[in-house]
C-alpha cells in the first residue's frame, strides 16, 4: 500500500474518532435566556450568595454588575483596555483581565481604586492573550487562560508571579474560566468549539458538554446552574448544572 493511501486511511480514522467523541458529548439543558444591556459581554463571575453576576464589555471596557436574570444593577466606574475576563477576588474586589496587555487588574468596587500587574509568559499573538481569570480562594491562587496559540492554563501566586503552566488541547480555543469552590475544579468554556468543560486544576479534561451559543465568552457556576454570556448577541444563558 502506498504512503499516500496510508495517510488517507489514517486521516479518515482520525476524523471518525473525533466525530464519535463529539457525538458522545451531551448538550447542557437550557433553562432560561435573557437579553442584557451590555455591548459585547466578555467574562463572567458570580458572588458567593449567587445574587449578583459580574461581566465586562469587550467594546466599552466597562465593568457591570448583573442580576441572575440579566438586569444591569450597577456600572462600575472603571475603564480598562481590551477587557476579556472578570472574577470575584478578596472582599469588595474584582480581578479583571486585559488581553493584549497581558495584565491582571485588581479593582476595588467601593473606592474605584485599581492596580495592574503584568503577567510574564510567552504567546504568539497579543490578540489571543489572556481571555479569562478566576480566583481559587482555597489556595489563594489565581488561574488565567491564554486563549490560543497556544492554549494555556496558567496558575499565579498571590503576588501575580507564575506558579505553573499547563498546555490545553481539548478545544479549539479557551474563552472563559470559573473556579468552583465546592468541587475544587475548573469550568472552562470554548468559543470556537461551543463547549463547556469541567477540568482539574492542571487543565485535564473531566467532562465536556455542548452548547448552542454563538461566541460564548464567559462562565459562572453555582450548585444548581451554569451561567454563560454570549458576546455576539449580548445574551445571558442559564443552564441546568448536570
Amino acid at each position: 500500500m502506498s504512503l499516500l493511501k496510508n495517510r488517507a486511511i489514517i486521516f479518515i480514522i482520525m476524523m471518525l474518532t473525533i466525530s464519535c467523541d463529539d457525538h458522545k458529548k451531551a448538550y447542557l439543558e437550557l433553562e432560561a435566556s435573557y437579553k442584557i444591556n451590555v455591548s459585547e459581554p466578555s467574562g463572567l463571575s458570580i458572588n458567593d450568595s449567587g445574587t449578583q453576576l459580574y461581566t465586562v464589555s469587550d467594546n466599552t471596557s466597562v465593568v457591570y454588575t448583573l442580576s441572575p436574570t440579566g438586569d444591569v444593577i450597577q456600572t462600575i466606574d472603571f475603564k480598562g483596555s481590551n477587557l476579556e475576563g472578570v472574577s470575584t477576588y478578596t472582599k469588595n474586589k474584582l480581578l479583571l483581565a486585559e488581553e493584549s496587555n497581558k495584565k491582571i487588574v485588581v479593582l476595588d468596587m467601593v473606592t474605584g481604586e485599581s492596580s495592574k500587574h503584568k503577567i510574564k509568559y510567552k504567546n504568539k499573538d497579543k490578540n489571543s492573550g489572556i481571555e479569562g481569570v478566576t480566583f481559587d480562594n482555597n489556595s489563594n491562587t489565581i488561574f488565567i487562560l491564554n486563549e490560543k496559540e497556544p492554549g494555556k492554563l496558567i496558575r499565579l501566586q498571590n503576588d501575580f508571579s507564575v506558579l505553573s503552566t499547563h498546555d490545553l488541547n481539548f478545544a479549539a480555543d479557551y474563552s472563559g474560566i470559573f473556579y468552583e469552590n465546592s468541587s475544587n475544579q475548573l469550568w472552562i468554556v470554548s468559543d470556537q468549539s461551543k463547549t463547556v468543560n469541567k477540568c482539574t486544576l492542571s487543565g485535564e479534561l473531566i467532562e465536556s458538554f455542548k452548547i448552542k451559543v454563538a461566541q460564548p465568552e464567559g462562565i459562572a457556576v453555582t450548585d444548581n446552574h451554569i451561567y454563560v454570556v454570549c458576546d455576539a448577541r449580548a445574551m445571558l444563558y442559564v443552564y441546568k448544572k448536570p
